[in-house]
């Protein structure tokens, strides 16, 4: 009986060391977490880098058919709602209101195109439709703007650029004046390839919330260490800029990213605040 005990013990102490070496080789302080077999982002969840201390959070409802039912932006500093969505599904178009909607590939599950607000805090702002194009292995290379009662007249293009399987580049034109609106730079981490990773696409803003929970494509392959997103007024006239830097990545043992801290500015297009991001997943 002493020798099965002891033989116990020695298994257990292995395996726990074994354990731990790997924890260490792939992050750290990832304590031997185990996500999942197909998971993908419900939510990321934002705190002050220095305290600790809650800023927010961004996370969706996913339900077993793996269709998002809800979208909420909460701000955990005032505790209140920033954001809430509760799409309404009808074929191929993902209702957010009477007045939003998506349409999807039913095949690929790919968003094909948006029909939006300018300002959707404004009953009667003007309309606009968005087309996602994509290339042969997924990736979404460009968006086209046009106005509804002008749909063939692009008013505005984002192109993105591809370096290894990454969105290394991203302009914003105005189609009108051939002006630059806006564009940025990415770098990655070249030894970091997590699973199912989130979308950082920098030109987003007003429909940011839905980046993560609806299907835009191929993700970059490996993770993301800097992003410089651009601004420019009329003539090409840099005005502004958010600047911002991605490190200490934490994997789980099976490589999906735990955390992560955004040191630098806030970026709309993910969206989270400057600090610590922490990523929750729901498995299939």
């Amino acid at each position: 009986m002493k020798k099965r005990l002891l033989y116990l013990v020695i298994v257990i102490a292995a395996f726990a060391s074994c354990q731990k070496e790997y924890s260490t080789e792939n992050g750290g302080d990832a304590g031997g977490i185990i996500i999942g077999a197909d998971c993908r982002i419900n939510k990321i969840a934002y705190n002050d880098s220095a305290t600790g201390a809650s800023i927010g959070s961004i996370g969706a409802t996913i339900d077993a058919s793996d269709v998002v039912t809800d979208v909420t932006k909460f701000d955990s500093v005032t505790l209140t709602i920033d954001f809430n969505a509760v799409p309404q599904y009808f074929g191929d178009t993902v209702y957010i209101d009477p007045d939003q909607y998506f349409i999807f590939d039913a095949t690929t599950k790919r968003i094909n195109s948006l029909h939006g607000l300018i300002d959707p805090t404004v009953p009667g702002s003007p309309e606009f439709d968005i087309t996602y194009n994509y290339d042969a292995a997924g990736y979404l290379i460009s968006k086209s703007y046009t106005d509804p009662s002008l749909p063939t007249v692009p008013f505005q293009t984002v192109t993105y650029t591809y370096s290894g399987g990454n969105l290394t580049h991203m302009a914003t034109m105005d189609d009108f004046t051939g002006d630059i609106i806006k564009d940025a730079d990415l770098t990655y981490y070249p030894n970091i390839s997590p699973k199912n990773y989130m979308y950082v696409f920098p030109d987003e803003a007003t429909y940011a919330p839905f980046n993560q929970f609806f299907n835009f494509g191929t993700k970059s392959t490996n993770a993301v260490k800097s992003l410089k997103l651009r601004f420019y007024d009329p003539g090409n006239v840099l005005v502004d800029s958010a600047v911002s830097s991605f490190t200490s990545y934490v994997m789980s043992r099976d490589n999906y990213v735990l955390s992560t801290y955004m040191l630098g500015d806030d970026q709309s297009c993910i969206p989270a605040a400057e600090g610590k991001l922490n990523f929750s997943y729901k498995c299939k």
